[in-house]
């Protein structure tokens, strides 16, 4: 059995999200990045940003299969075209999202050709 599979998806998230500010951290304690780590921190960064791209359309469509099958509702009680107003606005805003993340992986990897010169041996 997969032990992954057990894992709720929110601690996965929060996972990486205490991994990013654990590299914050490391990145800002003042001590100096070789070009050359820093070329790999670039890489490893844009390949996230990359990944948040495909997940984010992911899960608008677990939300939206919650939805026709009857396990999302509205709290509260309410119309189904209130559910799916909500729905409706995740989506736009995921999307926002998706359009900043692939941005940020394009910026991520100019970065990364830009100190290519600096980070060759």
């Amino acid at each position: 059995m997969n032990s992954s599979a057990a894992v709720p998806p929110s601690l996965l998230a929060a996972d990486a999200g205490a991994t990013v500010r654990r590299l914050s951290h490391r990145i800002g304690d003042g001590h100096l990045v070789p070009p050359v780590e820093l070329y790999r921190v670039l890489g490893a960064l844009r390949l996230l940003a990359d990944d948040l791209t495909h997940l984010l359309p992911a899960l608008q469509g677990r939300l939206e299969d919650g939805l026709l099958s009857g396990q999302v509702v509205r709290h509260g009680g309410g119309d189904t075209e209130a559910a799916w107003d909500s729905v409706g606005e995740v989506g736009r805003a995921l999307a926002h999202a998706g359009t900043v993340a692939l941005l940020m992986t394009k910026e991520l990897e100019n970065s990364q050709v830009a100190l290519r010169d600096l980070a060759t041996p």
